[in-house]
């Protein structure tokens, strides 16, 4: 007697198939295949938004490094536009050039000296593009199994057509 599988009946397919331990494509049918073959495009799309996120936040952090970079030959009471909004500024003047406020997260900041937002900074980018690059590669396994699943639907709908067919030229 073979063991049997558990199924998870509120489990999407792709979820599903992993479980199972890489269940057989073969085996299933071409709606499952569908329905695999859809989970798999909408992962895809979550993860490249998300890495498209990532993108831009490694941007962020060499937009700020480069400006803590430009800070070390400002001046303190220099004349300056702060702003309030992405496109509204008032006029202000460079308060202490010897520390600033980093963002950390959820409201939270930081005191360090420009040099030290710097390294801050370089670590972060670091840090975010190997997260990208962990990213990627799912993305890439993901492309994959999208494209086997693809091409085992192809080909059962092939062989429903091809079986079809020949029903017809018996039935004649």
């Amino acid at each position: 007697a073979r063991p049997s599988i558990p199924r998870h009946p509120k489990l999407p397919p792709a979820e599903m198939a992993q479980r199972q331990g890489g269940m057989q494509l073969e085996s299933l049918s071409p709606q499952q295949l569908q329905g695999l073959s859809e989970q798999l495009e909408s992962d895809v799309n979550q993860l490249t938004e998300s890495l498209a996120n990532l993108q831009k936040a490694v941007a962020r952090y060499h937009t700020s490094g480069r400006a803590l970079e430009a800070m070390e030959e400002e001046t303190e009471g220099k004349d300056m536009l702060v702003p309030l909004t992405s496109s509204l500024y008032v006029p202000g003047k460079l308060g202490s050039v010897d520390k600033v406020l980093l963002d950390v997260g959820t409201g939270y900041f930081v005191e360090k000296s420009p040099a030290d937002g710097v390294d801050y900074c370089k670590r972060k980018v670091g840090l975010v593009r190997d997260n990208m690059e962990k990213l990627i590669e799912v993305i890439s396994t993901k492309r994959k199994q999208a494209t086997q699943v693809q091409q085992v639907f192809a080909m059962k709908m092939q062989a429903m057509e091809a079986a079809q067919a020949k029903q017809n030229e018996v039935g004649a």
